[in-house]
């Protein structure tokens, strides 16, 4: 079989959730026998505009030969920043680009991983040569284009709306600066210390929510966006399948679309393995672990909060976070990135993660990573992880708020966390990065149908 993904393009140039998912499927995929490739939005070119398709050398991917596809002046990728001209972000360009591509590969199933950077033409021209088309929920910018639907410290109250999407966009990137970021040179410069510290500087104070601002003007309508939204939905409905990764995300999605051919199957990752043991707590001393990043819409400000309250009442405790916070607090402990070769020692040294987002997490890596190593978890009721949490393995706080983290750590002690830590061992199920691939040919591509149906 030959499997055709749409996704932001290769580490290192890409990284993120939503690009480890989809390599670690590829690599899979190639492992099984099939023929994996990625088609990516690349550079947009300044005075050249002409829409057309590289093929780069077979990227090499764990000992896996995956096809590579870049779209030369694709659409803007916009990221989280948002998007300001909506009619630079819908132009369509002309079939013939997609079909000369489908016709040479002639693939049995496309994968879309996100709907940036790729013109319509190309789910059309799919569409037309019965190509089946499958499309994995990593975050909902169809209909938020800052994807996160997040506003305010709490989930946007006017998503259905668009009431306040003109407000929200207007610190979008304008078009020269995307095309930089989706520029040859970017992907060279990207990792480089100074364009790093500008990067950093720039997402903490994107997370801090320092640049939320309701005197700016809005950059569009109502009408537009509800157009732009109109626009992803039409994209949307070309789909065979609509891929869950969480009954969060499946919510939210058909709050606002109506997308009835979709399934739920959770997501996993190559470097999730099974690790559960039961764990030693001998020491009166908890080590709390939370492995987001400092922003409001992840939770970290709230956990704060709780933990302020916490410490002026019992102060055996102290926070283990992975950046350097703004603001300090004594309980906190600093510690360095970290990498997927690092959790054994992470989380042997963790008693319980907390995974407090307010906002929609479509499906929390980290929450599965926790659960691997037999980590008891504390997380909100809007993180997606929460379907596989076995019952009484952890905590989930629905309509989270500071008092409520701060009775669910406040109640913690060694007996609840030896429990949960017995009970995660025996029942937990730690879902592999095959049996995730398995799911997803039988449940979204159809194999087994395909299968029966050309069996002689």
């Amino acid at each position: 079989m030959k499997i055709l993904h749409y996704a932001l393009g290769f580490p290192p140039y890409r990284s993120g959730g939503l690009t480890k998912l989809c390599v670690d499927l590829m690599v899979q995929q190639a492992k099984e026998g099939h023929t994996a490739a990625m088609l990516w939005p690349g550079q947009m070119g300044f005075v050249n505009k002409k829409v057309t398709i590289r093929k780069h050398k077979n990227v090499k991917l764990k000992g896996q030969d995956i096809l590579s596809f870049e779209v030369i002046n694709p659409l803007p990728v916009s990221f989280d920043e948002g998007i300001v001209d909506i009619a630079a972000f819908t132009k369509n360009t002309e079939t013939k680009v997609y079909k000369q591509l489908l016709d040479n590969l002639q693939p049995d199933v496309i994968h879309v991983h996100t709907l940036m950077g790729i013109h319509k033409s190309f789910f059309e021209t799919a569409k037309e040569k019965k190509i089946r088309l499958v499309f994995t929920t990593h975050d909902f910018f169809p209909i938020c284009p800052k994807v996160t639907m997040f506003r305010h410290g709490r989930v946007c109250d006017s998503v259905q709306s668009c009431e306040d999407c003109g407000v929200c966009n207007a610190t979008a990137l304008n078009l020269n600066k995307i095309k930089v970021l989706q520029s040859p040179l970017y992907r060279i410069l990207k990792d480089s210390l100074m364009v790093k510290k500008l990067r950093k500087h720039h997402r903490d104070s994107y997370l801090s929510e320092a640049t939320v601002n309701d005197l700016t003007n809005a950059v569009g309508t109502i009408g537009d966006y509800k157009e732009l939204r109109n626009y992803y939905y039409s994209i949307l409905k070309l789909m065979d399948m609509i891929h869950y990764n969480s009954s969060v995300t499946k919510k939210a999605y058909e709050a606002v679309f109506n997308l009835p051919n979709s399934c739920i199957i959770g997501i996993t990752h190559s470097d999730i393995k099974d690790n559960r043991k039961i764990k030693d707590y001998s020491n009166n001393y908890l080590h709390i672990r939370y492995l987001g990043p400092m922003g409001g819409a992840k939770g970290f400000f709230l956990l704060r909060a709780a933990l302020d309250e916490l410490w002026n009442k019992k102060q055996n405790f102290c926070l283990d976070i992975h950046f350097t916070p703004l603001e300090m607090s004594p309980y906190i402990k600093v510690h360095d990135r970290y990498s997927y070769s690092e959790l054994k020692k992470i989380f042997d040294e963790t008693d319980v993660l907390v995974a407090p987002s307010i906002w929609y997490e479509t499906f929390g890596f980290t929450v599965l990573e926790a659960l691997s190593y037999g980590v008891p978890v504390i997380i909100s009721g809007n993180v997606g992880a929460k379907d596989i949490l076995v019952q009484k393995g952890g905590v989930v706080l629905e309509n989270i708020d500071v008092q409520k983290l701060f009775n669910a750590l406040q109640d913690i002690t060694l007996d609840k966390l030896k429990a949960m830590n017995k009970i995660i061992v025996e029942k937990q199920t730690i879902m592999q990065i095959e049996d995730m691939s398995k799911q997803i040919e039988m449940s979204c591509y159809g194999w087994k149908v395909w299968e029966e149906n050309t069996t002689i």
